[in-house]
């Protein structure tokens, strides 16, 4: 008896040595006919593959589109997921390494079955293998049987290539059993990656660019988001937060100091990897980094490294009341890595937090009268200014309300 266990998921398959010629010349035979007979799995006229999927995997591809900017404006929401889009990203980018990961499975199978049925020709071997991984894939996708949900593939000049060597070369080739469970196989591979290195596969090419720019020591121009300029920038390190689950660029930017317009500074920054542009280029105004703020950027990773340092030990002090304790463990967005209590004064409990100041600003505004940052003149005219305002739009509004109401 050979028994074939899957080197993916755990199944065991066991074929008797006396069952291999019934395999041979009806199941197989059988099967590939009923297989080719089933019209999900042929190839549509109108270059258009249905892909079954259960609604806990639609959930993850669309909840991965819409994290990874796949998105389109439908019906008024501009975060609509454009599943199209994003299937043909993790197509280009992950079809090469699920194919090796699926022939190591097969040949897993192969092996075992030339070992316990020496008999069988080659042939026979790998068709009898393409059978038990679709078993296998059947196995691991059986919650789809009773509720099915519809995703129309279509080809498009992004994923024709790729697209064409699944409808015919796997298929009919009989490499596969179905096409819809080999798109469903490599999104279940897919999924079982932690979030950044799916990011990082998503954009295989951006990272690419960057790691051969940051190896070399060049500036590069890129754009962020929807802003049409270049950014001058020193790439310095990709790194992963932890928290967030994204990759980030960590690097140094020469811009304009916007507290003083004309005056050209370098700052640090935190770059999200996957709101950078497509287009990375050489820099034709390069510039070199400081120590100091390699060392910002090092303490950085260890600190947060979704938001950079400007200066190494970087750190401020805040007095939280009892309430503002309270909000740490409430408040998570934003919220800096090393918060260390150092003392007690009255009702306040004083805190050291160590990393980027404009992080530890962003996140103790939130605590309102709870959190006050201390030794820090700037952020105190900052927040007076802020405070002014709504006191002054708070009395206009008054004034204008009573006045009308007095008419």
């Amino acid at each position: 008896m050979a028994t074939i266990k899957c080197p993916y998921c755990s199944s065991k398959i066991k074929l008797e040595r006396f069952q291999y010629k019934d395999i041979v010349d009806s199941e197989l035979n059988d099967k590939y006919v009923e297989e080719k007979q089933n019209p999900q799995n042929y190839y549509s006229g109108n270059d258009t593959t249905n892909i079954y999927v259960d609604e806990e995997m639609c959930k993850k591809l669309d909840q991965d589109a819409v994290e990874f900017g796949f998105v389109r404006n439908k019906n008024g929401n501009a975060h609509s997921p454009n599943r199209n889009a994003f299937i043909s990203a993790i197509m280009i980018n992950y079809y090469d390494e699920f194919n090796v990961e699926e022939e190591q499975k097969k040949g897993v199978i192969v092996d075992t079955l030339k070992q316990n049925i020496p008999l069988l020709k080659d042939v026979s071997t790998n068709r009898i293998a393409s059978c038990i991984m679709a078993g296998m894939d059947t196995l691991a996708s059986e919650k789809i049987r009773n509720k099915k949900i519809i995703i129309k593939l279509k080809k498009t000049n992004m994923n024709e290539n790729i697209y064409d060597d699944i409808q015919y070369n796997k298929f009919f080739n009989n490499s596969i059993s179905s096409i819809s469970e080999f798109y469903y196989s490599m999104f279940q591979s897919f999924f079982k990656l932690p979030q950044y290195l799916r990011e990082q596969i998503i954009f295989k090419k951006k990272f690419k660019d960057l790691r051969k720019y940051i190896e070399d020591g060049k500036t590069i121009h890129m754009k962020y988001k929807k802003d049409k300029n270049y950014r001058n920038v020193f790439p310095y390190k990709i790194v992963q937060s932890v928290e967030e689950s994204h990759n980030y660029l960590l690097c140094v930017e020469k811009t304009e100091d916007r507290n003083n317009p004309g005056s050209i500074i370098t700052m640090c920054i935190s770059y999200r990897i996957d709101n950078i542009g497509d287009t990375i280029k050489l820099s034709n105004s390069p510039f070199e980094i400081t120590e100091s703020q390699k060392q910002a950027l090092d303490e950085s990773i260890s600190n947060s490294p979704s938001s950079a340092q400007q200066e190494p030990g970087e750190h401020i002090l805040v007095a939280l009341t009892s309430t503002g304790v309270g909000l740490l463990d409430a408040i998570y967005t934003f919220k800096p890595t090393h918060i260390e209590p150092i003392k007690q004064i009255r009702e306040y409990t004083i805190y050291k937090v160590y990393g980027s100041k404009f992080q530890s600003y962003t996140y103790f505004k939130r605590f309102g009268e709870h959190a006050i940052i201390l030794n820090d003149n700037s952020f105190k005219q900052s927040q007076l200014i802020s405070a002014q305002k709504i006191i002054n739009n708070y009395n206009s509004i008054i004034s204008q309300l009573e006045e009308e109401l007095n008419q």
